[in-house]
């Protein structure tokens, strides 16, 4: 799960916490994310423990399609993220 609130990036799975900052100037996204171990020995897709990944892509609607990768390397993901929901600063 992430959540993009106010410039911000924050989210994790069962292995690795994601923190970070977004811009987004009209349907056109860009990130950049610390992604770094919580569960030592987890593996994720890019086959590193602890890694920044810089993001960019689309909105279109409530899905956002993005292509990452790990600078100075030739490593590549791309992948879909879709809103589930408004953030409510009342509740």
């Amino acid at each position: 799960m992430v959540t993009f609130v106010n410039g911000r990036v924050f989210g994790g799975d069962s292995g690795y916490m994601y923190v970070g900052t977004y811009t987004r100037q009209g349907n056109t996204v860009t990130a950049n994310v610390h992604v770094k171990p919580h569960v030592p020995g987890s593996l994720n897709v890019m086959g590193r423990s602890e890694f920044d990944l810089q993001l960019s892509g689309m909105v279109n609607g409530d899905a956002a399609n993005l292509t990452g990768t790990i600078p100075g390397t030739p490593l590549k993901l791309q992948g879909t993220l879709t809103k589930q929901h408004d953030i409510d600063e009342a509740t």
